[in-house]
């Protein structure tokens, strides 16, 4: 069982130090040349995000919002709940023939969080379980579902589904996917989440997920 410790947890939240280029301790050598960024096309339904450095694609049903200023986690946001439509005073509902998914991208922030070194699965789990913290607050038991190395465009990443069973039996279990990938510097990660039941919502996610360029 869990209950929310909000400030406490995401005190504890990862964060590792951004590793630069060793110096160059040869004075005569010359510097490296600089490899020239690839200019590429903009995707159809592609995301930008200048700050993780990343660029995705939504599929079919799934719009962008702003992030949460307040929290200030993300630095982009996407749900199935269209923007333009959606009364912003109502809240959120199972609706069993539109179940609502997220997908957020965040920064590893070594100014915002506690700094340590922790290792790729350690790093997807406590960054899950301060997300769950703050999307179900209340009695929950959370287990570890899968958990296994993964690639993103060329990248080391590791990917963890967390499974959320609410002590309130109105609440529908729902998961939650975090990704987490070793940029070479400070790390990314993106979270996804849904009811459990929502096997098209997953592979949606995934379509996401796949879609990543740095």
């Amino acid at each position: 069982m869990r209950r929310a410790a909000l400030g406490m947890t995401v005190a504890a939240l990862i964060a590792v130090g951004a590793c630069g280029p060793a110096e160059d301790k040869d004075a005569k050598a010359e510097p490296p040349a600089a490899t020239p960024s690839t200019p590429h096309s903009a995707r159809p339904g592609e995301i930008r995000d200048p700050k993780a450095h990343i660029s995705y694609v939504l599929p079919q049903g799934w719009y962008p919002k702003p992030p949460d200023a307040v929290i200030g986690l993300y630095s982009s946001v996407a749900s199935t709940v269209d923007p333009k439509t959606a009364d912003p005073t109502a809240k959120p509902t199972a609706d069993p023939k539109n179940p609502l998914g997220t997908f957020m991208v965040g920064v590893v922030d070594t100014k915002a969080y506690v700094s340590k070194s922790r290792s790729m699965p350690e790093m997807a789990e406590t960054v899950g379980r301060t997300q769950l913290e703050l999307i179900y607050p209340a009695k929950a038991q959370d287990s570890v579902r899968s958990s296994e190395a993964a690639r993103l465009d060329g990248r080391n990443a590791w990917l963890m589904d967390i499974e959320c069973t609410p002590e309130d039996k109105n609440v529908a279990p729902f998961r939650l996917r975090v990704t987490v990938i070793d940029t070479g510097t400070v790390p990314i990660y993106m979270l996804s989440s849904a009811p459990s039941s929502a096997t098209e919502r997953f592979g949606e996610i995934e379509s996401i997920e796949r879609s990543v360029r740095f």
